[in-house]
């Protein structure tokens, strides 16, 4: 009996299955980067189904931390990432990248049940990458929510031109 997405994320925070967990897939790319990175914490790769097909999947040694409350619009993901490989490749592909750049990362977060992973169960959130310090085998990056109103207009926007703009106090 196949089991709709709703009815299977009830039966996971109901009863918790011990056959069952959560699975995070992080994506990242950049128009200058030679390739799209698809991470997981699992130890050993894998495909998962996205919204443009089937992926493959790298295994990674990573953490994910989500700071800020619930509540909050700005979450900010933290993402600690063990770059250990011969090769340095994740760091080579950084390096690609212009310093002076006003295009930024593109992450991406899907989450998916081990059981399943050809549905998503939570995202995706198309986030981008804010700041990312890379030493010797470790990197950490701050993915954010895009801020398409950073940019100013140039406009100047009064209380007498729009009428419901109040001062915080």
């Amino acid at each position: 009996m196949s089991l709709d997405l709703e009815a299977k994320l009830r039966r996971f925070y109901a009863s918790a299955p011990q056959n069952q967990r959560q699975i995070e897939v992080w994506q990242f790319s950049h128009s200058q980067m030679s390739k799209t990175y698809y991470l997981w914490r699992e130890p050993y790769a894998g495909t998962v189904t996205t919204e443009a097909g089937v992926r493959t999947v790298a295994p990674a040694n990573m953490e994910t931390k989500v700071a800020g409350s619930e509540a909050n619009l700005d979450q900010v993901f933290e993402i600690r990432l063990d770059t250990t490989d011969i090769e340095d490749e994740f760091r080579e592909q950084l390096d690609r990248i212009d310093l002076d750049t006003t295009e930024r990362i593109r992450a991406v977060y899907r989450v998916y049940l081990s059981d399943d992973l050809t549905d998503i169960v939570a995202g995706p959130a198309v986030l981008q990458v804010e700041t990312i310090s890379h030493q010797i085998g470790a990197c950490a990056i701050t993915a954010v929510s895009p801020k398409f109103n950073a940019t100013s207009t140039g406009e100047r926007y009064t209380p007498r031109d729009v009428p419901m703009l109040r001062g915080f106090r």
